[in-house]
């Protein structure tokens, strides 16, 4: 194996902790001064950029056969997120998302906090598992149970994706291939699942 599972280990601590402190930085400011939920968007959106480009990778990594994840799958998962961080959050940053001219929090405030938390508990507890199995020092068994929760909670990420009028005919094709692609992922989860924990 190489140097492959030193940089697997390095990228996926590197991933945890990204996606931790825009997780902890987004809820702690909700908690902490919930009149200001426009600027978590403005305050967590740059780091979360970066961290969810970060996972262009993966699709590398799955191409260099690196990790055993399917290219496809890998390749549809990425870009349903890039399309969300590239596509609709950064054009449409303090207009439909973030600080706007009006002091009011919109829906796509709520929205982007729904994607902040799903994506958030999801990546920490995935990235935090490999990091863990890669490390040699092994996962916990109420780690592994976290990851199988992510299964339910996972399904919930779509639900606070945003939607913006202005890309609705782009948006209705990608949904076309996004609603069966999501069951291939879900699906394509679930057998990873069995087979991990059959070897238990």
């Amino acid at each position: 194996m190489g140097l492959s599972r030193p940089y697997l280990l390095l990228y996926n601590a590197v991933s945890l902790t990204l996606w931790a402190t825009c997780t902890i930085r987004g809820f702690s400011q909700l908690f902490f001064s919930p009149n200001t939920i426009p600027q978590i968007f403005t305050n967590v959106y740059p780091l979360l950029l970066t961290t969810q480009s970060l996972a262009l990778l993966e699709i590398i990594h799955s191409l260099l056969r690196l990790v055993r994840a399917p290219v496809l799958t890998t390749a549809m998962q990425v870009a349903s997120r890039i399309l969300l961080v590239w596509g609709i959050m950064y054009p449409f940053q303090g207009v439909i998302v973030g600080e706007k001219s009006q002091e009011v929090v919109g829906l796509g405030d709520y929205a982007f906090l729904g994607c902040l938390g799903a994506w958030g508990v999801t990546e920490c507890i995935r990235y935090g598992f490999f990091a863990l199995q890669l490390s040699g020092v092994g996962v916990p068994g109420w780690w592994a149970w976290l990851s199988e929760c992510l299964m339910v909670y996972k399904a919930l990420g779509p639900a606070g994706e945003l939607v913006s009028p202005l890309y609705r005919w782009f948006l209705i094709a990608v949904l076309g291939i996004y609603v069966p692609g999501s069951y291939i992922l879900y699906t394509h989860m679930i057998k990873q699942r069995r087979k991990a924990m059959s070897k238990k």
